[in-house]
């Protein structure tokens, strides 16, 4: 009987633990987005990115969200198309933590080629990014995502149909320096494995399913050497 219990709470032991251990998700979730139904954005509306048609400034762009749970990064959609068939130069898009309310240091950057884009006031499928680095998102923290291009390449960042009030920023020197504006935001969307803590009740049994095994063990070695255990028997 005492092999039957000891064996039955070794196995609950080990069984907990494999739940209480953190994991990831297998599938990829919505860790932040602002596109409407099926990936849609503003197809008619942006805001500028490299070239500015008005100023002239190199223009990038950068939108600020919070994750919805701590996750590691798959990949990330953003809506950007070209002005007049453009996109003549390379598109960097980088995922950055917040400094001060602005984009900070980068935690992963994307290179979008030239001629990859679709066309501003047609195209209505986003531009998705995969990562490499996996970077892990805490809920709770402000991230950015910035958009940068050429200097005479003018680019669009079509904005969000939904309310998104996330802070916007925006820079006329390709990034170096940023500037709270408040801008509409463009659409954006990071995909991620979720993260799974365990469960109190789930670190509680475990603990309880060891300390029974312990006392078992203990009981057993305490026996007179004169005793013999009794022959195991199968387990009902």
């Amino acid at each position: 009987m005492t092999r039957c219990l000891v064996r039955f709470f070794s196995v609950l032991a080990l069984g907990t633990l494999a739940i209480a251990t953190p994991s990831a998700a297998a599938r990829a979730d919505i860790i932040f987005t602002n596109f409407g139904p099926g990936n849609s954005f503003d197809v008619g509306s942006a805001n500028p990115v490299g070239f500015d048609f008005f100023t002239g400034d190199r223009d990038a762009q950068a939108d600020s969200f919070v994750p919805l749970a701590n996750a590691t990064l798959i990949r990330l959609g953003i809506a950007l198309t070209a002005f007049d068939k453009t996109n003549a130069a390379p598109i960097v898009v980088t995922l950055s933590a917040n400094a001060g309310g602005l984009p900070g240091a980068v935690f992963e950057s994307w290179t979008i080629p030239i001629g990859s884009l679709g066309t501003f006031g047609v195209s209505s499928v986003p531009f998705f990014l995969t990562s490499i680095l996996n970077p892990t998102l805490s809920l709770g923290s402000r991230y950015w995502v910035t958009a940068s291009g050429g200097v005479a390449d003018a680019i669009a960042w079509n904005l969000t149909k939904l309310n998104d009030p996330n802070p916007t920023a925006t820079s006329v020197d390709g990034g170096a320096t940023w500037n709270k504006l408040g801008l509409t935001p463009g659409a954006v969307q990071l995909e991620g494995n979720t993260l799974v803590t365990p469960e109190p009740a789930s670190v509680v049994l475990f603990a309880t399913g060891l300390t029974i095994v312990a006392g078992f063990a203990r009981r057993r070695r305490s026996i007179s050497t004169g005793l013999e255990e009794p022959p195991a028997s199968d387990c009902i």
